[in-house]
């Protein structure tokens, strides 16, 4: 639904870039659901986190990290909300994606692996160093500068980013 709607505004206002379907096409459905590899090589400078369904984290929290992202890798570190130091790595793939000089814009997702947490995030990691994560990314590039919105689990993460 969300792509669909995307889509429509990008018919209605603009150009969009979207992998095409073709539905006698073996495999075309897991092909769209992987999505397009992301060209966007940044470096990532600021985060900010918000918690809407967490009573202990009422407001938007400044996150002190850094990270980088290059073709569909990306990784990061930063002091998460349990004043811990995490690292976080995985890949970013896109659904769609449009342009509209000098505005760009796109939704996708993030998946990989991220450390520094524990049973305060689910009960199951304190038994891993290391857990998986999933989340829906949505992105907005004004010219060389980017701003990344990304919801995972129980927190939304603003991320400004420069091009490189």
């Amino acid at each position: 639904m969300v792509r669909g709607a995307l889509l429509a505004c990008a018919l209605c206002c603009g150009t969009v870039e979207l992998r095409a379907q073709e539905d006698d096409e073996p495999g075309s459905f897991w092909t769209a659901l992987a999505g397009e590899r992301a060209e966007r090589r940044r470096a990532i400078f600021g985060l900010w986190a918000l918690h809407p369904f967490e009573p202990q984290f009422p407001e938007v929290e400044w996150t002190q990290g850094f990270g980088f992202a290059f073709s569909q890798w990306f990784g990061a570190t930063f002091i998460n909300s349990y004043d811990d130091r995490s690292f976080i790595a995985g890949i970013e793939r896109y659904w769609a994606r449009g342009r509209w000089k000098p505005l760009a814009l796109g939704i996708g997702y993030r998946a990989g692996l991220v450390t520094g947490y524990d049973e305060n995030l689910v009960s199951w990691a304190e038994d891993l160093p290391i857990i998986p994560f999933g989340g829906i990314v949505g992105w907005v590039d004004v010219g060389p500068l980017g701003v990344d919105v990304f919801y995972v689990y129980r927190a939304i993460t603003l991320e400004s980013s420069i091009r490189f």
